[in-house]
């Protein structure tokens, strides 16, 4: 009996997971030749040397996650598409040059990752209705297909580090699209019809001939003085270090230099970054951290280690904390917070007030930050003589753009929606204890701005402020930074 004529396996089933990560390749294709995986619900084969998948992949009817990121993968057999339960498939690492057509056979297929192949080109039928989660960042591909606008659940599309021109004008039916990556492109001008997207949030775009203009603008404000390059070696970080945080484009350690602890940010890879490329983000850093307000995490230079740069950054000690997770499978686009996280009103306050007059900062500059979210916010709680402080960071999808242009209002109103998204998010968990007037402030404004839109952050902003104001319930003096170098330093 071949792998097609298998009866199908019946749905009412425990889930069964197998991680497979390191497994020879040879030990893989036997493992499904002989039947041993037919009941696995979530498979890893990561790194395991595969040049190929089996027919007898098709034998896994039950099969809801596939993960085959980091081999030599090139095709997918036919088979596959007898997994019609398949949710969720990573390919991130491989060598396909062409997208699959099989994939389109998968009517319940969530979310899809070709991330870092060779991908030249999507096929019309590779894609299935039925994606709400596509990342095909850092590959060749010049065209997208048209049928993409079919896929009427997308909310997530990464396409940064590609060569793309122009986006199909089907996408204007994603009306469920909110966070796109189009940075490190060929875009000689940004879609207008894109912002006429309802739900679109959380948009980047550095890195293309259409921004770069407004981005050369704003590197022109930084002096010489003011972008220290400092060797790796006078940071005094030690050979076994542990990060002190992670992410998607890199880790960050601590280094002393002048006897000031700094944060030093080590990218994973020098030439793109899941949002666009690092020396995007190194400029976006510097210029960013001329804004006034305190509530962004400030940056001091550039660090030289061989041939690469890394940015250094103001150092704040274990009191400050990442506010929430980043969205997981089930959530999307949405961060995630542990279920017993509450907030007092006094700190809810601080991070409406201290990241919403940050942003003011940033849209007066023409910047767009692109990523506002819980995880990217980094949260000092209030305690026994402690003020609660919010900072947001990470300006790994920041662009610039012209505050006069008539896209302008329409890209802040992207940044209102992320923001208000935020200011959702906490407010909603909310201790009860007392100051409920702050907190139904942030309920009024958000009725009117996240479906309304208003035409201006900085009135949102001073609303709040004002009855923070008549609660006492937030302290409007410029803290001090914690454990921070100077920019001097840097330079010596």
């Amino acid at each position: 009996m071949v792998a097609r004529d298998l009866p199908d396996a019946p749905r009412a089933r425990p889930p069964r997971a197998v991680d497979l990560t390191g497994a020879s390749a040879s030990h893989v294709l036997d493992a499904l030749r002989t039947g041993a995986l037919d009941d696995v619900t979530s498979l890893s084969l990561v790194n395991c040397g595969l040049r190929e998948l089996p027919e007898d992949i098709g034998r896994l009817t039950g099969l809801e996650v596939l993960n085959c990121g980091g081999n030599n993968l090139k095709a997918l057999p036919r088979a596959l598409g007898r997994c019609r339960r398949l949710r969720i498939a990573f390919f991130l690492g491989n060598a396909f040059a062409d997208a699959p057509e099989v994939l389109g056979e998968l009517p319940e297929l969530y979310m899809l990752s070709f991330k870092s192949n060779a991908l030249r080109e999507i096929s019309e039928t590779a894609l299935p209705r039925s994606l709400g989660w596509l990342i095909l960042s850092d590959n060749a591909i010049e065209r997208l297909p048209s049928a993409i606008g079919e896929c009427k659940a997308m909310r997530k599309l990464m396409l940064a580090g590609n060569r793309l021109r122009e986006l199909p004008e089907s996408m204007k039916k994603l009306e469920n699209l909110e966070l796109l990556r189009i940075a490190d492109n060929e875009f000689e001008q940004i879609p207008s019809w894109l912002y006429s997207l309802p739900k679109l949030t959380w948009l980047a775009a550095a890195g293309n001939p259409a921004t770069d203009g407004s981005a050369r603008k704003a590197e022109a404000s930084i002096g010489e003085d003011e972008l220290p390059l400092t060797p790796w070696e006078k940071f005094d970080v030690p050979m076994n270090a542990q990060p002190i945080g992670r992410g998607t484009s890199g880790n960050v350690y601590a280094g002393r230099l002048n006897g000031q602890l700094v944060a030093l940010k080590v990218y994973a890879n020098t030439e793109k970054t899941s949002d666009g490329r690092p020396q995007d983000e190194l400029m976006a850093s510097m210029v960013t951290s001329k804004v006034r307000s305190e509530g962004t995490v400030k940056a001091l230079g550039c660090f030289t280690r061989g041939d690469s740069r890394g940015l250094v950054m103001e150092y704040l000690n274990n009191d400050w904390q990442p506010l929430g997770k980043p969205p997981n499978f089930h959530t999307v686009t949405r961060d995630v917070y542990h279920d017993d996280t509450t907030f007092t009103a006094r700190e809810i306050a601080a991070i409406a007030i201290d990241v919403g007059s940050a942003l003011c900062d940033l849209q007066s500059m023409g910047v767009c930050h692109g990523d506002i979210y819980a995880h990217n916010i980094l949260f000092i709680r209030q305690a026994p003589g402690v003020k609660p402080r919010a900072k947001l960071g990470d300006f790994g999808a920041t662009w610039f753009y012209d505050v006069d242009s008539p896209e302008a209002s329409i890209i802040d109103a992207c940044e209102r929606r992320a923001y208000g998204t935020l200011l959702e998010e906490i407010s909603s968990r909310h201790d009860g204890v007392a100051n409920h007037s702050f907190v139904a402030a942030c309920g009024s404004v958000l009725d009117d701005f996240l479906e309304k839109r208003p035409s201006s952050l900085r009135s949102v902003v001073d609303v709040l402020r004002r009855v923070a104001v008549i609660e006492n319930i937030h302290d409007f003096s410029i803290p001090g930074l914690i454990g921070v170098s100077t920019a001097t330093n840097l330079a010596t």
